[in-house]
């Protein structure tokens, strides 16, 4: 693995440290009139705010999270705040004090008939398997099930997909060296469950390493994207050279039916997105420019757009205007809304700051905003963008504590 192939990992893969619980809010700190909401949670060293999703009379958002409670050590929470940010009630869940016993729960996602679930992984055995929790608007836990068929990664949360009789979750399979991802159908009941595996070791890909994947559905297929390595050096038992694959794969057929490597390693995806029989894949491009006086080769956020047929279409490319002078760039996601491409992420000059980007599905760009939370030297990135009703969009991450913005 090169240099920056880590640098860029360990910018997704967040480090696990130990922190004391407590609530605090911050109101002040960037009085961006557009913002309806603009609010911090939690301790500056207490992780990330990941997931959320809009509820009748506020907004549930759950994320990565430590604390001590009752001898042991939790690592996920869950909180409901109301429409003007007011804390209403908050559930620490996880643990991550015993390794065998490793339990992660940092989503929230809704599904049919206004109903929400949570997502995780649970240990049994050493072995981490698929952790699933109904909740209601107040946190009320109305089913726990654990599915121990279905072994599931610790290192990347799963993503929802609603159908009309149920949802598919995506997750990457826990058994890591056989380079598989679960597609589970679960009923809307929670009963039914299927299950299906994407194998990379099998014809056409022959993966010697991969991390990070982002899928979109639409017309019962699947649209996916990985960092694949096709390449193995003998002398090195790290993967040096990796590339972006995306596949499509048929959700009634079990499938892949179409496939195609659509970079070389200067460009790692973070995001896919299908929009109007165009494939947006979103990522960063390196480049060999470095920061002044800095061993860090500049990288900027990139999208690039394919037909259905895998064909490039267009790429454009994020580079700051001069008078915000020369960062290197960490995208984490995206979303359209209103034939609109909204993206967040992190910028590195002095210190980290959060980035908020708008493009034109053309590629002109519309507005980019740096928001520069706390002191230069604290962790400040934006990790999760989130549409809402009446157009409104959620992001989250980490400023002052967890970040929570609503736009």
């Amino acid at each position: 693995m090169t240099i920056k192939t880590l640098f860029f990992k360990t910018q997704i893969i967040v480090g696990i440290s130990a922190a004391v619980l407590s609530f605090a809010q911050n109101t002040d700190i960037n009085n961006d009139k557009d913002f309806k909401l603009n609010i911090s949670y939690f301790p500056v060293d207490n992780n990330f705010a990941k997931a959320g999703v809009e509820t009748n009379d506020g907004y549930l958002v759950a994320g990565q999270n430590f604390v001590e409670e009752d001898n042991t050590q939790r690592n996920s929470a869950i909180i409901k705040i109301d429409k003007s940010g007011k804390l209403i009630k908050k559930t620490t869940l996880g643990e991550n004090k015993d390794y065998t016993k490793e339990s992660f729960m940092k989503t929230v996602y809704s599904i049919n008939n206004n109903r929400f679930i949570q997502l995780g992984s649970k240990k049994i055995d050493d072995r981490a398997y698929l952790w699933l929790r109904e909740i209601n608007e107040n946190l009320d836990v109305l089913q726990d099930k654990l599915f121990e068929s279905i072994s599931v990664s610790v290192m990347h949360d799963p993503m929802v997909f609603n159908t009309k009789e149920g949802f598919y979750v995506i997750s990457e399979s826990g058994f890591y060296r056989d380079l598989e991802l679960n597609v589970t159908f679960i009923s809307n009941d929670l009963q039914k469950i299927e299950n299906h595996r994407i194998s990379y070791i099998e014809p056409p890909f022959d993966f010697y390493n991969k991390f990070s994947f982002s899928v979109s559905m639409i017309n019962n297929k699947l649209y996916i994207t990985t960092n694949g390595v096709d390449e193995r050096d003998k002398e090195n038992i790290y993967a040096t050279k990796y590339k972006t694959y995306i596949l499509e794969y048929d959700l009634s057929t079990h499938k892949i039916t179409k496939h195609k490597k659509i970079s070389e390693s200067d460009f790692l995806s973070g995001k896919v997105i299908v929009h109007k029989d165009l494939i947006y894949v979103l990522g960063v491009k390196y480049t060999e420019e470095q920061l002044t006086d800095k061993k860090i080769n500049i990288r900027n956020t990139m999208v690039k757009v394919f037909n259905m047929n895998f064909e490039k279409v267009k790429e454009f490319t994020y580079v700051p205007s001069a008078d915000k002078g020369k960062f290197t760039q960490s995208f984490y996601d995206g979303v359209i809304v209103n034939d609109e491409l909204h993206l967040v992420g992190e910028m590195y000059q002095n210190g980290t700051f959060s980035v908020y980007l708008k493009f034109d599905l053309t590629g002109k760009l519309l507005e980019d905003r740096i928001l520069k939370y706390g002191s230069r030297y604290a962790e400040n990135r934006l990790i999760k963008i989130l549409p809402l009703k009446n157009n409104e969009l959620m992001l989250l991450g980490k400023g002052e504590g967890w970040r929570v913005i609503v736009k």
